[in-house]
């Protein structure tokens, strides 16, 4: 028996230890071999679409267009598309308010989910490049420009920009801000090799004539860099297209995101994994999503072989630990709303939050269950009455602390935010 526990102990151990750092190191030893050469920024920029997609956003749209009309590029060669998805507020309205300043409002009358509006937005667009955003992500003023140029190489079909969250007091927002961090490393190890797996739905771009239709219950930021890989194009990072959008605040909120988002890339796996493009890619789904998916199912199996094993002091050690450390989160869940500030307890919050939101999305996956359409984190539009007030929300970017500014558009350097 103790023989057994030992294998089933030390084989969840290396699963997990390879999902977190593994696999990073796997991807570090190849990008050796490999070298992007920098972008040609000195020929003529394309023509570009940006697409919004909204639904019922009228708290923050404004916001965003405004955002968008600064951009630093050509009025001529810029085309800013709203796609509502049967909006019931006051969205289409605020879009329309802005016609005369070449903003254009693709509304439709019913709700049929992201994709579907996705789909029969691009009917008709002739730009050169479609870039892809939603309209609580706000753009840095030079994004467009670090966006497209990567299409100089014409072997580049579709380019991922780099999303920094602004963090707020809540735990669940700072456990978010630091997941995606290392979502970012990931992002540059696979740039390296000329695939990255994954888009940030809230800034991407491709080539119009790679577009092909999105299915109605797999994520665009999934499916559309898979079908650009399929056409042998490149799917490249870069870190200097940015754009920034508020983490989310509630615990219930969090869970459920992760939990489409777990649901939908499964699903997109099973639609899409013969169009994947090569077998880099299936190691990539393999390692960064499939298995980070299921340390949340294996997690008590860890916890039950540790169980069997406590006649050992090592063993009893590490046991002693795992309880510690699910103590930790505990802790973290009661103190969420940031009352007090500290790694000891989100870091292990967040672990327990996002497995466990992986066990029900595979429970739920497992039992038939589909989901067309994206439902926003209202957190991520509006600050809540228990959330921080004010337009300020803090993102930390290697030393700097930074802040978003709804009221001004601008990204701001502040030495201290309270």
């Amino acid at each position: 028996m103790d023989v057994a526990m030992k294998i089933v102990f030390f084989s969840i151990v290396g699963f997990i230890l390879y999902v977190y750092a593994g696999y990073p190191v796997i991807l570090f030893i190849l990008a050796l071999f490999r070298r992007r050469s920098k972008p040609d920024e000195s020929g003529e920029l394309p023509t570009v679409a940006l697409i919004i997609s909204a639904y019922n956003e009228e708290r923050i749209i404004r916001e965003k267009i405004e955002n968008s009309l600064e951009l630093d590029y050509p009025e001529d060669k810029l085309r800013i598309i709203i796609a509502s998805d049967g909006s019931l507020d006051g969205t289409d309205a605020i879009v329309r308010e802005y016609e005369d300043r070449h903003v254009i409002l693709k509304t439709f009358d019913s709700r049929e989910g992201k994709s579907s509006t996705l789909n029969r937005t691009v009917l008709g667009v002739e730009e050169d490049v479609l870039v892809f955003s939603d309209a609580n992500a706000f753009y840095r003023r030079d994004a467009l420009k670090n966006l497209v140029r990567n299409f100089a190489s014409g072997d580049v079909g579709c380019v991922v920009g780099r999303l920094i969250y602004l963090e707020n007091h809540s735990y669940v927002g700072k456990g978010e801000g630091l997941y995606w961090r290392y979502e970012t490393l990931l992002n540059g190890l696979e740039s390296r090799l000329g695939s990255v797996f994954v888009a940030t739905g809230t800034i991407f771009a491709i080539r119009r004539e790679l577009f092909r239709p999105v299915m109605r219950d797999v994520a665009n930021d999934f499916q559309i860099p898979a079908e650009v890989a399929s056409q042998g194009c490149k799917v490249v990072f870069e870190k200097e297209a940015v754009a920034f959008e508020r983490a989310t605040y509630f615990f219930r909120e969090e869970f459920s995101r992760k939990k489409r988002i777990i649901i939908r890339g499964m699903t997109g796996f099973k639609h899409l994994r013969r169009r994947m493009g090569s077998r880099l890619r299936v190691f990539q789904f393999i390692s960064r999503k499939l298995l980070r998916w299921w340390i949340g199912p294996i997690l008590p199996l860890l916890y039950i072989a540790n169980m069997f094993l406590l006649d050992d002091p090592f063993f009893l050690a590490i046991f002693i630990l795992q309880n510690i450390f699910y103590l930790l989160a505990i802790i973290g869940a009661l103190l969420r709303r940031g009352k007090v500030q500290s790694k000891l307890f989100f870091i292990p919050f967040y672990f327990v939050l996002v497995n466990g939101a992986a066990l029900t999305a595979i429970l739920t996956y497992l039992g038939g269950s589909r989901l067309s359409f994206w439902e926003k984190a209202e957190t991520t539009r509006d600050a809540h009455e228990d959330a921080p007030a004010g337009p300020k929300l803090r993102v930390i970017e290697g030393k700097k602390s930074l802040a978003y500014r709804a009221d001004s558009g601008k990204v701001e350097k502040f030495e201290r935010i309270p």
